[in-house]
């Protein structure tokens, strides 16, 4: 019996040392696709931040542009300032029935647009990894 088990062992040890490299190469093979899935769901977070960032943006600035004494000046630079302090460059701005221009009862609108740039859009070809994230607030003058 011990024969027997010796070499059945010595049969299992050859086969393992013939696999060796199997491991290495499925690693190698999933990798990139474990890489990019990884970054996706980066991405995805970043942007729903984003979102939520360009989401408060336009209401900071609806709350603005409901007073009466409100330019539209005033409007923009609400929301460029809110922005700025949450790390947002390059969004734009457009609000309507800003301040005196609307009667009582009137909804200014103000709408917030940012372009994002995903981490990802380095690694698919064709696309450039920039979409762009809008919000829209509406407050009702009183």
């Amino acid at each position: 019996m011990i024969g027997r088990r010796g070499r059945t062992l010595r049969k299992a040890g050859k086969r393992r040392r013939g696999e060796r490299g199997q491991a290495i190469v499925e690693f190698a093979l999933l990798m990139p696709v474990l890489v990019v899935l990884v970054m996706g769901v980066l991405d995805m977070a970043r942007a729903y931040s984003v979102l939520q960032v360009v989401t408060n943006a336009a209401r900071e600035g609806a709350r603005v542009g409901i007073i009466p004494t409100t330019t539209n000046l005033e409007l923009t630079t609400t929301v460029d300032t809110f922005l700025t302090a949450a790390g947002q460059t390059g969004c734009t701005t457009v609000g309507t029935n800003v301040g005196a221009a609307a009667a009582a009862g009137a909804s200014t609108v103000v709408t917030v647009s940012c372009d994002f740039t995903a981490l990802t859009g380095t690694l698919i070809p064709g696309w450039t990894g920039t979409f762009p994230l809008a919000q829209t607030a509406t407050m009702r003058h009183e």
